[in-house]
């Protein structure tokens, strides 16, 4: 709890009060790629402190061979673009670059430094966790940016459910870099859609991440902790036994 207040308060110092407006024409997005890069780096001081870069899926690879666990969330992401893209070319291209920053800076401090955290509670209690905290964030939008209510409400069960579904993906592949790609591109495509995607849609994603992140965290329960290098090609689909039960 104390670190996600520290990192929000951190994000709404520097967007609010540290740094001045920063969207040129140039590059819309600057102000969000400059705040989310400068928490970045901060998260990555706390972890290379505790000497948790790697433990943490930050600094690793992980497993690239589960990698394709990641797929059925990128065709998600995917799925909100068949409707096109808004905006002209710099403002898309802007959106891309600010939202790889956002990707980035809340994977590395929600299921990096976050997850990595509670870790200890067993891995359905810690992907709960970083799923209520990580949903909880986003009432920032409401309290602070004037998002209205009620669609922030549903943006927080929206990003819980995600974060449970990437919480799963990071004890399975012990790397954070598959959701990065995740998380940047399903932010880019729903943000840069011309329109909403139907409510039925919607639904049935929030069952598929609940679902898919429970199948995750049954099946290679705590994945987190990484053999040696020269183990992780032999080890990479073999399910660890004393790892199975979840607490």
């Amino acid at each position: 709890m104390e670190l996600t207040l520290a990192w929000h308060t951190a994000l709404l110092l520097f967007a609010k009060v540290i740094l001045p407006p920063l969207a040129p024409s140039w590059f819309p997005g600057l102000g969000a790629t400059v705040v989310n890069a400068i928490c970045l780096a901060g998260v990555w001081c706390v972890l290379w402190r505790w000497g948790w870069l790697r433990v943490s899926g930050t600094a690793t690879l992980g497993r690239p061979r589960r990698w394709w666990l990641a797929a059925p969330m990128l065709l998600i992401a995917g799925s909100y673009a068949l409707a096109g893209l808004d905006g002209s070319t710099t403002v898309v291209v802007s959106s891309l670059v600010s939202l790889l920053w956002v990707g980035l800076n809340e994977e590395v401090y929600s299921r990096g430094l976050v997850q990595q955290t509670l870790t200890p509670l067993g891995p359905l209690r810690a992907a709960t966790g970083v799923a209520v905290l990580f949903g909880a964030g986003h009432l920032q939008n409401y309290l602070f940016f004037g998002a209205p209510l009620d669609d922030t409400l549903w943006q927080m069960l929206s990003a819980g459910l995600f974060g449970f579904a990437c919480a799963g993906l990071r004890f399975a592949i012990g790397s954070v870099w598959p959701m990065v790609l995740v998380h940047a591109l399903d932010d880019f495509f729903q943000i840069r859609s011309p329109g909403s995607a139907p409510d039925g849609w919607q639904v049935a994603v929030y069952v598929f991440h609940a679902a898919f992140g429970w199948w995750l965290l049954r099946r290679y329960g705590s994945g987190d902790t990484l053999p040696s290098q020269g183990a992780v090609a032999a080890d990479d689909d073999e399910r660890p036994e004393e790892a199975g039960a979840l607490d």
